[in-house]
């Protein structure tokens, strides 16, 4: 059966189509039959009139090479309509992401929505890895400098990164060591409090590895399931695995205890309706999981590959929507 599919998505005009994932999650959509519509979270409304939230949205169709898509004019039609959505704004997790997950949850009884909305607002892509501590190096959540600054003597050996709660692609992200030729107590302090404006907002704080200088590995899932597997390699000299930042992607052949683990969550955060998430890993171990609007990356020039893994993403969700309908 033809479904309809609506990606909450930027503008498309200011989409990196070297890297976006969802413009290539919709054509392999499209590919198998089904019409996709594109809207932002800026035209989505609800009605006290009306049993559901409705959207401004435009119709999109592909052509067999060009990721940009012809669209319609733009019309108001009600979340209820579609068989699936996809949240895919990119962060900031501000008050505007969670407004629009407010109204998501006005059709999440009958509609697929990936991921679920009352999901998004539960599970933070930093501090979610807390629930899973055999998979996780030791990390903190915190705003008290001093336990900030005990916690990266005692399990960072001195030297860790500090990171936002609500940022992505390497955004505000910091690297902390103590000790001679580096940040005094003092110092940090000073520093820490800056971060967290004196203690207003919490930061993540994890273990430096130097491993990262080899490479970040993503795994992308779907159902549960790793569907693709790619090493991000910073820019030599950098530390931030972010193709933001200048990273490049490589393949990458995964380990049994890799896959393990990664599987493991997965299946675990499919249950609480996340069915769309990214895996970060560094040395074997989940750094971070991204389930906003998690990008399945994969190196260039492997275009049996790329098309095998979106494919795989296209069959489950198809047979997922079908489920509520």
């Amino acid at each position: 059966m033809k479904q309809r599919h609506l990606f909450i998505i930027d503008p498309l005009d200011g989409l990196n189509f070297d890297l976006d994932s969802s413009l290539r999650m919709a054509r392999a959509l499209a590919t198998r039959g089904h019409r996709i519509f594109f809207t932002t979270i800026q035209e989505i409304s609800w009605r006290s009139a009306k049993g559901a939230a409705w959207t401004r949205s435009v119709e999109a169709t592909f052509g067999p090479k060009n990721l940009l898509p012809d669209v319609t004019t733009k019309v108001m039609r009600s979340l209820s309509d579609f068989e699936a959505i996809h949240m895919r704004k990119d962060p900031p997790f501000d008050l505007g992401y969670i407004e629009a997950t407010w109204l998501l949850d006005s059709v999440a009884s009958k509609v697929r929505i990936y991921n679920h909305p009352a999901a998004l607002r539960s599970f933070n892509e930093k501090v979610s890895i807390l629930m899973f501590p055999g998979e996780i190096r030791p990390a903190l959540v915190s705003s008290d400098t001093d336990e900030i600054i005990e916690f990266i003597g005692t399990d960072c050996a001195g030297d860790a990164i500090v990171k936002p709660l609500a940022l992505f692609g390497g955004r505000g992200v910091e690297r902390l060591r103590l000790g001679t030729g580096h940040y005094t107590a003092g110092e940090a302090a000073k520093l820490i409090n800056a971060m967290t404006h004196d203690g207003a907002e919490k930061r993540m704080v994890q273990p430096f590895d130097e491993r990262i200088f080899g490479g970040e590995v993503r795994a992308f899932c779907v159902g549960g399931e790793p569907i693709a597997w790619c090493l991000k390699k910073p820019a030599a000299g950098e530390f931030l695995a972010n193709t933001r930042a200048g990273a490049t992607l490589a393949a990458y052949q995964p380990t049994p205890d890799e896959i393990a683990r990664v599987k493991n969550v997965a299946a675990r955060l499919a249950m609480e309706g996340i069915a769309i998430v990214g895996f970060d890993l560094i040395a074997g171990y989940i750094s971070e999981i991204n389930l906003t609007s998690p990008r399945l990356l994969l190196p260039a020039g492997d275009s049996a590959a790329e098309k095998a893994a979106y494919e795989r993403f296209a069959v489950w969700v198809e047979r997922d929507a079908a489920t509520l309908r």
